[in-house]
C-alpha cells in the first residue's frame, strides 16, 4: 500500500483530492469531476471534452402537471464548496446548490448537496425531482474494452468508437439510439448495430460495470454496493455503460417503465433523499495480457464494498450508520390448495420493504427507499440495515402469479430486530388449472425469441442467453407469420417454439400498422354452463397497447374483456424482456364455452407504431406443457391433463392381500410386493403390466439391501444381501392412504448370518398420488454384537426393453447402452470391472464409448431427483429424495444414482468417494436406531405422443419441489418419524473475520451451515450414525434450518472462498417446537500472516484446475464439452502424456492454475508396468525473507487415495522432509471420475531459515506408487508470510 495519507488541495478554480494512489480534480465550486490521474495516465476522463462535460451529476425535471418522461436537462453545478472532513485518513467535500424562489422555472426546486470522498466514493442529497444520473466519460480509443455488468461474466466485449455513430460511418435505424455501423473506424464492427439499451440491466444485477484500457492496463469501475436508493425495486432496468465510452450510475429513471416511474412531488409535499454512495474503483495490472483479470478484481472489490455497507465514514447525518438502522426477518409460505393442502415454503421469493402503498406498488415507487432480499429454500428471509421509517412488506414468488403485501405497517426504529413470524401468501386462484402457457416469472424469456435479421446484429448476443437484446426482433413476427397471426393449440403447441415473445403490430404495405389477433385453441370434455371460469392474464410489459379478449367469437363487440390503453414501458424497442408487471383476472361465464373445441382470441388493438404491444409471462403448473395464460374452473373433471400422472382418480386406495403377494392400488398405479418378504415384484402403470424387469426372478426387481461385516473388519466390503421380511402387517388402511410393514427381527440364532438389526420396511400409497413412498427403520440393541455397515440402499431394476433414457440433471441425461453391451465380445473390460469399452454394442451409436456407473455419481445436495424414461409408451420412472437428513456424510458426499441395467438406486449410506472413514461401525454395547427415508417413487406419462418426452423430466422436477416443500411428511405412521410440530428450528448469522482481507467482519455469503451430531471440527463429513440438517447462508450470512429432529448437535459450517471448517463449541439441544436464534457467530479461518501467493480456489474441489481431454479411444459422449469433463474415463493416464519426461513445474506469477496445474497428482507408469511417485514443483520469488520468522504453507486437499504427500523446501532430497501427511485416504476418487472426496487441511510451519531471497521452490512429492489410482487432488495452496511481514510481498 502507498505510504502517503489523504491530502486536499483547495485552489481558486479546482479542488484536488490525493491519497498517493490516485488524484481526483473537481471544479470549484461546481463539483464537476474534471480529472482522474492514475497509473501513469494523466487523466482517465475524456480530455477532448470541455472540463464540464467529463464527470458530473445530472437530472431531468419538468413543471408540475407535465406529462411524459422528458423535461429540462440540468447538469448539477454547485455554487459553494465546503470541506466536511479533512484528516490523514479521510477527506469529504461538499458542493451545494441552494434553491430560492428567484430560480422558479429556471432550475428544479431542490436543494442539492454533492459529496466526494476518496477513493472515489460519491453520494448526493436531494432535499426536495424526475430523473437523475451520474455520468462519467472515460478516455476513448482503440484500447477500450467494456464489461457491461456484474455478475454476468458473459456480457463483455470490445466496443465501437463514438465516431462510428456519425453520418457516413453509421446509419440511424428506427430510433436515434440504434445505429447500424456501415463504415466503422475498425472494420471488425462493420454490420453490427450499436444501441445503448442493449446493455441495460436489472437493479438486482447492476452492481459493478465499467471499462478496461489495455495500454496501460487500467480498469474504471462503478460499484453500487446497495440498491436501497434506487427506484422501482429489484427488477427495474437501467442503463449501464455504452459507446462514448460512458459509465452511468442510474438512480432514478423512467426507462422500461414510462411515466409511472416519474417522481412527482405534489404541492406542499416535502421530500429528502440520499442517493449513494457509489464507489468509483480504479485498478491496474502490470501485464497487458492479464488486463481482463481487472474484471475479476473489480468483482472482488464489489464484494468488499457490500460487506462494508452501510459505510461508516460518510459524515452526513442523513446517511445513517448500521447502528442507526434496523432489521427484520420472518418466513414466507404459499398456500394454493390446488397444488397442496399444506403451506409450501416460498423458495426463492423476492421479499422487500418499501414505502406503504397498494399491492405491487413497489415497482412504481420512487420517492423513498427499498430493501430487498431473496428467501432461502425454506422461505426464511432476513433484511438488515434498514433505514428507520414506515414500510409495507411486499413479496412475489417465481412460479406463482400476483403480489403479496402484508397489510400491517412496519415501523423500523434504530437498532430494532423485528421478527414478523410466518407469513402466508395465497395467490389468485378460483379453481383447478385447465391449461396454462408459460412460466409465471414476470418475464417473457421462456417464449420463442427469433434469430435477428442478419443485417442487424450485435455479435455479443449471438447464441447468448440474452438473445432478446438483438435489434429489430419485433420485425421478425411478420416474417414468421406472413399470412395470418399466431395460433396456439393446447396439447400440441410448445410455448418455447410456438409462442412469439411479444404480441406486436404488423406493418402494412402503405407504411401504416394494424393490430394482431392471436388464437388459443383448446378442448373441453365437459362444461358447467352455470359455472364461471377464470382466465388469468399476466403481462410482462405493455407499450401503448390495448388487449381485448373474446371467447369463441372473434368479432363480438364490445369484447368480453379489455385492458383499456395501458403502458409506456417501451420495452420492445429497448431490447428488454419485461417492464412493469400487470395481472388481469377475467371472468369467463360457462355459457361462453362449449364441449369440444374452444378458442380464446387475444387482440392487441392499438396500432400506430411498430413497437406497440405486450409481452405475457405465464405459469408452469402440472396440467400442461405450455402457456402464458392460465384458465381455471370450478370442476376437476374439466382438466385435460397433458401428463397422465395428473389424472385424478375417483377410486380410493385399495389393498389386496393374497397368499404370497400384497397389491396396493389407487386407480393410477398398482404396486405388487411379495409377502412377507416385502420385495417389490411389480409396478403396473399406463398400460404396462410391469415396469420392473420381468425376466428377473421376483426377488431381483425392487428391493432394499445392505452390506455388513463383523466387528474389527477393515475396508468397505462385507456380506451383501437383500433384506427380506419375515412378517407382514397392515399399519394404515383407508381410502386416503395405505401403509404396510414388512419386518425382520434379529435374534442370537442369526449371529454371523445376518446383520444384528431389527429392520422394518414400510411402503405407503396415497389417494390420487402417481407413485408410492418407502422408508425403513433400522434398530440395533446395545446387548447385540457390534458390527460394521458399509452400505444400505433401495434398488429398482427396470425393464431393459422399455427404459433406455436416463436423467440425473438438466445437463446429465442421455440414451444409455443395453446391459448386454457389457458382456464379453460386446464389451472390453478396462482398468477396473465397472468400466467397459463398448466394442460391439447392440446399437452401433454406442460403439467406442466407455460405460461406467461412476460417471453418473452425484453430490447429496444435488441428488434429489433421478430416473429413467420409456419412449413407447412415454413413461417416466423417478426416484425423489425430498430431504438429505438421513443420508450420511453431509451435502458434499457423493453417491451413485442410475446406471446401465436399467437400474435406479436410492443410496442412503455408502463408502463411495470416502472409503473406510464412512463405514458405520457400531461398538460393543452401543445402541442405534435410524429412519432411512421416506423417498418417493414417482411415475408420469404423456397422453399425447406428439409431445416431447423431455416434459417428463420437467414435470418430475416440479414434483420434486412439491415433495421438498411438503417435508417432513405428515402421513408416515411410525412414531420414529416425527412431524413438523415435533421438530425444532434454528437460525443465526455467520460472519467471517480475516484481518488480512478486511478490517470488518464479512457476511458468510453462500456458506454451508449445518447441524450434525457432536464431534470434532469437520467431523460431519465422516458422520454416518445420526441425522444432518444443512442449508446455505444468504448474502448477508443469515441462515435458517427448520424441521430439525430433536437431539444434541454441533453447528458446523464451511465457506467457499475460505479454508478450514467452523464448529460452534456449544452443544445445541433441539426440543419439539423450539426456535433457537444463535445470533451472530464468527468464523476465523486459519491465518497467520499475509498471502504471499496462492494456487486454486478454496472450494473443496479440484474443478478449477486443468482437466485434460480424454483419450479419444475412451470417451463418454455425454461429457464432451461438458462442465463435468472430469467424469471422462482414464484422465489419470493423460498426466504422463502431458509430462512425458519430467513432472509438473508451476511458476507463481507466470503460470495459470486453470491451464498449468493438473487436476490430480497421480503416479507415473513405468516401462515395466510398475509405478513411481511424482514430485511437483512450485517456484516463486521472495524479495525479502525474515530468517527468524515463521512462514505458513496451507495445503488443502480435495481428496486422497492411499497417498503420502511429502513437502520439502528448496532441497528435493532432504530426508526426512519438512512435512509428511503419512499414508492417507481411501476415497478412490481418481478412478471413479470424481473431482473431490473427503477434505483434508494441513498447516505447515516453514522456518524463514529455509527460504532465500529471490528464487525458491516447494517440492510436493506423492510417494505411494503401487497403482494408477493412488494420488491426491489439491483444493487450494497458500503461502503466508510472518504476521509482521508486508502484504505487498
Amino acid at each position: 500500500m502507498s505510504t502517503p495519507r489523504v491530502q486536499l488541495h483547495v485552489e481558486d478554480q479546482y479542488v484536488v483530492m490525493d491519497n498517493g494512489i490516485l488524484q481526483v480534480t473537481l471544479s470549484n465550486p461546481g463539483g464537476i469531476v474534471t480529472g482522474i490521474q492514475y497509473n501513469g495516465v494523466d487523466n482517465l476522463l475524456e480530455v477532448n471534452d470541455d472540463e464540464f462535460n467529463r464527470g458530473y451529476w445530472d437530472l431531468v425535471w419538468s413543471a408540475a402537471g407535465s406529462t411524459g418522461t422528458t423535461g429540462t436537462f440540468d447538469v448539477f453545478e454547485g455554487t459553494s464548496l465546503r470541506v466536511i472532513v479533512e484528516n490523514e485518513d479521510q477527506v469529504e467535500i461538499s458542493f451545494t446548490r441552494t434553491w430560492d424562489s428567484s430560480l422558479e422555472g429556471k432550475l428544479v426546486s431542490l436543494n442539492l448537496d454533492k459529496r466526494n470522498i476518496p477513493e472515489l466514493s460519491i453520494y448526493v442529497h436531494f432535499i426536495n425531482h424526475i430523473f437523475n444520473s451520474l455520468l462519467v466519460k472515460t478516455v476513448g480509443g482503440e484500447n477500450c474494452y467494456v464489461d457491461v455488468f456484474f455478475p454476468a461474466d458473459n456480457r463483455q466485449r470490445f466496443m465501437p468508437l463514438p465516431d462510428d455513430r456519425l453520418p457516413g460511418r453509421g446509419e440511424p435505424l428506427d430510433f436515434p439510439e440504434a445505429v447500424l455501423l456501415v463504415d466503422p473506424v475498425e472494420p471488425e464492427f462493420k454490420g453490427e448495430v450499436d444501441d445503448k439499451y442493449q446493455y441495460s440491466c436489472e437493479n438486482k444485477d447492476l452492481q459493478v460495470h465499467g471499462w478496461i484500457c489495455f495500454d496501460p492496463p487500467t480498469g474504471f469501475w462503478q460499484i453500487t454496493p446497495s440498491s436501497e436508493f434506487r427506484s422501482g425495486g429489484p427488477l427495474k432496468q437501467n442503463l449501464t455503460s455504452h459507446v462514448g465510452p460512458y459509465t452511468l450510475a442510474m438512480f432514478l429513471s423512467a426507462h422500461y417503465a414510462g411515466e409511472d416511474l416519474v417522481l412527482k412531488l405534489n404541492p406542499g409535499e416535502p421530500w429528502k433523499k440520499v442517493f449513494g454512495p457509489v464507489f468509483m474503483y480504479v485498478n491496474s495490472v502490470e501485464d497487458k495480457d492479464n488486463a481482463l483479470s481487472l474484471w475479476d478484481d473489480a468483482k472482488e472489490q464489489y464484494l468488499n464494498e457490500v460487506y462494508c455497507w452501510p459505510y461508516s465514514f460518510p459524515a452526513s447525518d442523513d446517511f445513517p450508520s448500521s447502528d442507526e438502522r434496523g432489521k427484520i426477518s420472518g418466513r414466507l409460505q404459499v398456500l394454493d390448495r390446488y397444488i397442496s393442502q399444506e403451506c409450501l415454503p416460498a423458495n426463492g421469493a423476492y421479499v422487500g420493504l418499501a414505502p406503504p402503498g397498494d399491492v405491487g406498488s413497489w415497482q412504481r415507487e420512487c420517492k423513498g427507499y427499498q430493501f430487498w432480499t431473496k428467501t432461502d429454500g425454506d422461505g426464511f428471509f432476513s433484511i438488515s440495515d434498514i433505514r428507520t421509517g414506515d414500510y409495507n412488506l411486499y413479496a412475489w414468488i417465481p412460479g406463482f402469479i400476483g403480489d403479496y403485501r402484508n397489510d400491517t405497517i412496519i415501523t423500523v426504529t434504530a437498532g430494532c430486530d423485528i421478527n414478523v413470524g410466518h407469513l402466508v401468501y395465497e395467490p389468485p386462484r378460483d379453481g383447478p388449472t385447465v391449461w396454462e402457457i408459460g412460466t409465471p416469472d414476470r418475464s417473457a424469456a421462456e417464449f420463442y425469441i427469433p434469430d435477428p435479421n442478419p443485417k442487424y446484429i450485435n455479435k455479443l448476443f449471438i447464441n447468448h442467453p440474452d438473445r432478446f437484446r438483438q435489434y429489430g426482433l419485433w420485425e421478425r413476427y411478420a416474417d414468421l407469420y406472413p399470412d395470418g397471426d399466431l395460433v396456439y393449440t393446447i396439447g400440441l403447441s410448445d410455448y418455447k417454439k410456438d409462442w412469439f415473445f411479444a404480441q406486436v403490430n404488423r406493418k402494412k404495405e402503405d407504411g401504416t400498422f394494424k393490430g394482431t389477433t392471436w388464437q388459443i385453441k383448446f378442448k373441453l370434455d365437459d362444461v358447467d354452463h352455470s359455472g364461471t371460469f377464470k382466465l388469468r392474464l399476466a403481462l410482462a410489459t405493455a407499450n401503448v397497447a390495448e388487449l381485448q379478449v373474446r371467447i369463441n367469437d372473434p368479432k363480438i363487440d364490445p369484447s368480453h374483456f379489455s385492458t383499456g390503453e395501458i403502458g409506456h414501458d417501451n420495452t420492445i424497442a429497448r431490447h428488454g424482456i419485461h417492464g412493469l408487471y400487470r395481472l388481469y383476472n377475467v371472468d369467463v361465464p360457462g355459457t361462453l364455452l362449449v364441449e369440444g373445441d374452444n378458442t380464446v382470441f387475444l387482440t392487441q388493438a392499438i396500432s400506430t407504431g411498430l413497437t406497440q404491444g405486450i409481452m405475457c409471462p405465464g405459469l408452469l403448473y402440472k396440467s400442461t406443457a405450455a402457456s402464458v395464460i392460465r384458465s381455471t374452473s370450478s370442476s376437476l373433471k374439466e382438466v385435460p391433463q397433458h401428463y397422465k400422472s395428473f389424472i385424478m382418480s375417483s377410486q380410493g386406495v385399495q389393498l389386496h392381500i393374497q397368499e404370497r403377494h400384497v397389491v396396493m392400488d389407487n386407480g393410477i398405479l398398482q404396486v405388487t410386493l411379495s409377502k412377507p418378504e416385502g420385495i417389490v415384484t411389480g409396478i403396473s402403470y399406463n398400460g404396462i403390466n410391469n415396469l420392473l424387469e420381468v425376466l428377473n426372478d421376483e426377488s431381483n426387481r425392487g428391493y432394499w439391501d445392505l452390506v455388513w461385516s463383523k466387528e474389527g473388519s477393515t475396508g468397505t466390503t462385507g456380506t451383501s444381501y437383500v433384506i427380506k421380511g419375515k412378517s407382514f402387517r397392515v399399519v394404515v388402511e383407508n381410502e386416503e392412504q395405505v401403509e404396510i410393514s414388512f419386518t425382520r427381527m434379529w435374534d442370537p440364532s442369526l449371529e454371523g448370518k445376518l446383520a444384528p438389526l431389527n429392520i422394518d420396511k414400510r411402503f405407503i400409497m396415497l389417494r390420487n398420488s402417481s407413485g408410492f413412498y418407502s422408508y425403513a427403520i433400522y434398530e440395533h440393541f446395545k446387548e447385540w454384537p457390534a458390527f460394521n455397515l458399509p452400505q444400505t440402499r433401495i434398488v429398482f431394476k427396470l425393464r431393459k426393453d422399455k427404459f433406455h433414457y436416463m436423467a440425473v440433471a438438466d445437463n446429465r441425461q442421455r440414451r444409455m447402452p443395453l446391459p448386454e453391451d457389457r458382456l464379453p465380445r460386446r464389451g472390453k473390460p478396462l482398468a477396473y470391472p465397472e468400466a467397459v469399452l463398448l466394442v460391439h454394442p447392440v446399437e452401433a451409436e454406442f460403439k467406442g464409448e466407455v460405460d461406467d456407473k461412476y460417471q453418473y455419481s452425484c453430490e447429496n445436495k444435488d441428488l434429489r431427483l433421478h430416473g429413467w424414461i420409456c419412449f413407447d409408451p412415454p413413461v417416466g420412472f423417478w426416484q425423489i429424495t425430498p430431504s438429505n437428513e438421513f443420508r450420511s456424510g453431509g451435502p458434499l458426499k457423493q453417491n451413485l444414482s442410475c446406471h446401465v441395467g436399467p437400474i435406479n438406486l436410492a443410496m442412503f449410506h455408502g463408502a463411495h468417494y470416502s472409503g473406510e472413514d464412512m463405514v458405520l461401525k457400531l461398538k460393543p454395547g452401543e445402541p442405534w436406531k435410524k429412519v432411512f427415508g421416506p423417498v418417493f417413487i414417482y411415475l408420469n406419462t404423456l397422453l399425447d405422443d406428439e409431445n416431447e418426452t423431455r416434459w417428463l423430466w420437467e414435470d418430475a422436477k416440479e414434483q420434486t419441489l412439491i415433495e421438498v416443500q411438503s417435508w417432513p411428511y405428515s402421513f408416515p405412521a411410525s412414531e420414529d418419524f416425527p412431524s413438523s410440530e415435533q421438530r425444532g428450528c434454528i437460525s443465526g448469522r455467520l460472519q467471517v473475520q480475516d484481518r488480512f482481507i478486511s478490517d470488518y467482519s464479512m457476511p458468510g455469503n453462500g456458506a454451508y451451515v449445518g447441524l450434525a451430531p457432536p464431534g470434532d471440527v469437520g467431523s460431519w463429513q465422516r458422520e454416518c450414525k445420526g441425522y444432518q440438517f444443512w442449508t446455505k447462508a444468504d448474502p448477508e450470512g443469515y441462515f435458517f434450518i427448520n424441521d430439525v429432529r430433536t437431539g444434541d448437535y454441533n453447528l458446523y459450517a464451511w465457506l467457499p472462498g475460505f479454508i478450514g471448517d467452523y464448529r460452534n463449541d456449544e452443544v445445541i439441544t433441539i426440543t419439539p417446537g423450539c426456535d433457537l436464534d444463535l445470533g451472530g457467530v464468527i468464523y476465523k479461518p486459519p491465518r497467520d500472516g499475509p498471502t504471499l501467493w496462492e494456487i486454486g480456489i478454496p472450494d473443496r474441489s479440484a474443478a478449477e484446475f486443468y482437466v485434460p481431454d480424454p483419450d479419444p479411444e475412451y470417451i463418454n459422449k455425454l461429457y464432451v464439452n461438458h462442465p463435468d469433463r472430469f467424469r471422462q474415463y482414464g484422465l489419470w493416464e493423460r498426466y504422463a502424456d502431458l509430462y512425458p519426461n519430467e513432472d509438473l513445474v508451476y511458476t507463481v506469477g507466470t503460470s495459470d492454475y486453470a491451464k498449468d496445474w493438473f487436476f490430480a497428482q497421480v503416479t507415473r507408469k513405468k516401462d515395466d508396468d510398475s509405478y513411481q511417485g511424482t514430485t511437483w514443483k512450485i517456484k516463486f520469488k521472495l524479495d525479502d525473507v525474515q530468517k527468524r520468522g515463521s512462514y505458513k504453507l496451507r495445503l488443502a486437499l480435495a481428496t486422497a487415495n492411499v497417498a503420502e504427500l511429502q513437502v520439502r523446501i528448496n532441497n528435493p532430497v532432504t530426508n526426512p522432509p519438512l512435512f509428511s501427511t503419512g499414508v492417507i485416504g481411501h476415497d478412490n476418487t481418481i478412478a471413479r471420475h470424481g473431482i473431490h472426496g473427503l477434505y483434508w487441511l494441513y498447516n505447515i510451519e516453514v522456518p524463514g531459515s529455509q527460504l532465500v531471497e529471490e528464487d525458491n521452490t516447494v517440492f510436493l512429492t506423492q510417494t505411494m506408487a503401487t497403482s494408477a489410482f493412488q494420488g491426491i487432488m489439491y483444493d487450494y495452496i497458500r503461502l503466508e508470510g510472518p504476521a509482521s511481514s508486508n502484504s505487498d510481498n
